[in-house]
């Protein structure tokens, strides 16, 4: 455990210094950057991995940015299984573990917006969502306007 806890240690130091709060660190350059929608994807994911290894200054450090920065209503475009997975996922587990309600709240704000992916005539979500109000879902031209079962 003490190895994992120091390997923790170092990413997030890397991502707090020079990265905090974007969805992700590019570590050769030292630059964040906002692939999945700019919605702190690296922060929120951490979360539960900050509780578990005991690192609770740090988890109580991004709790914090999740409260005051963490906002759906002007986020456009959205990968729907990875914002479900790491976003989502992150803020039910971080209540789960610390019951603060500041992240149910975000998740049950998030769930909501992910909703309108869900409302196929076949059942099977599409692959983006636009997670501003009144925003549609679709699924990308990338990948032939169809959904990606594997997600």
């Amino acid at each position: 455990k003490g190895r994992v806890k120091m390997a923790m240690e170092h990413a997030w130091n890397g991502y707090r210094t020079f990265a905090w709060g974007t969805d992700e660190l590019l570590p050769l350059t030292n630059v964040g950057q906002d692939n999945w929608g700019g919605i702190g994807a690296t922060l929120v994911d951490s979360l539960s991995t900050l509780w578990l290894l005991g690192m609770k200054d740090e988890f109580w450090e991004a709790r914090d940015w999740v409260k005051d920065n963490l906002d759906f209503s002007k986020v456009g475009t959205i990968s729907v299984f990875e914002t479900t997975i790491r976003n989502l996922g992150g803020l039910l587990s971080a209540y789960d573990l610390s019951h603060d309600a500041v992240f149910l709240e975000k998740a049950d704000d998030l769930g909501k917006r992910l909703m309108k992916a869900f409302g196929t005539p076949h059942g099977v979500p599409f692959g983006e969502t636009e997670l501003f109000d009144d925003g549609q879902s679709y699924n990308t031209g990338w990948h032939s306007n169809t959904a990606i079962l594997s997600e």
